[in-house]
């Protein structure tokens, strides 16, 4: 018997090309009534890194798979 998949119809989180010199990134979770408290997040040598309220992912442009 199919069970409902519980995640059917929740968009997959946003993924943001950054710049390749960027240290650093902020994430409101969009800026809307439904977005979250503004932080910040910096790379720290890493070539991505995810918004742990909205699960926004930013990525480094060198390290993207994304055609932009």
């Amino acid at each position: 018997m199919n069970q409902p998949n519980p995640l059917a119809g929740i968009p997959a989180p946003e993924v943001l090309i950054v710049d390749d010199d960027a240290d650093e990134v902020y994430c409101d979770g969009g800026s809307r009534a439904l977005g979250h408290p503004a932080v910040w997040y910096s790379f720290d040598g890493r070539s991505r890194v995810t918004c742990q309220y909205c699960d926004r992912e930013f990525i480094k442009r060198s390290h993207s798979t994304l055609s932009v």
